[in-house]
């Protein structure tokens, strides 16, 4: 069983509770962390088969793969990815490449620089030339969770500005009509 922590409950990481959902993927064992557990986001992890962890993150060790909790709780992970809004120090705690507000930097792919297994968006990243997608979430949220499988699985990466589009505003129109 393959560990993916999602740490923060931002709009990139509730996109990715959607595709969990849909895919109903058997092989990865997800967990969300965040420090606030709003009623939606605890019942859209519930309807994803996600665990919910209501937790605040101290440090995270990538060469251990090992992340540490206020409550004392220790996580270990095989991917992980975060979408937070503050604790910028937690990157430059873990001596993981950031920018100079102390964001965590990654490529176009949402992938870090270093750490081939360590992702993130929205607020709390800085991608590597500031790609025109980047403000998008839904698009985030998509390429993310697509490329935190394909690095799982040995496949090449997406960029933000690549892809398949066609499967992005299908994406988009799923959301429109609520598709299930």
């Amino acid at each position: 069983m393959i560990k993916i922590l999602l740490v923060g409950a931002g709009e990139s990481h509730q996109s990715i509770l959607e595709h969990v959902k849909k895919e109903k993927t058997n092989d990865l064992e997800v967990t969300m962390i965040s420090s606030s557990k709003s009623a939606e986001t605890y019942k859209r992890c519930e309807e994803a088969a996600v665990t919910f962890k209501e937790d605040t993150v101290i440090s995270f060790d990538p060469l251990q793969k090992m992340l540490l909790s206020f409550s004392g709780g220790i996580y270990r992970f095989d991917v992980i990815s975060f979408d937070i809004d503050t604790k910028y120090s937690l990157f430059k705690q873990a001596l993981v490449p950031v920018d100079s507000d102390g964001r965590m930097l990654v490529e176009d792919t949402l992938q870090n620089t270093e750490f081939p297994f360590l992702f993130g968006a929205g607020e709390c990243v800085s991608i590597v030339g500031n790609t025109k997608n980047a403000k998008s979430t839904d698009k985030q949220g998509y390429v993310l969770w697509n490329n935190m499988k394909r690095y799982i699985f040995g496949q090449k990466l997406e960029s933000l500005n690549s892809g398949s589009m066609l499967t992005y505003i299908n994406c988009w129109i799923d959301r429109l009509f609520k598709r299930k």
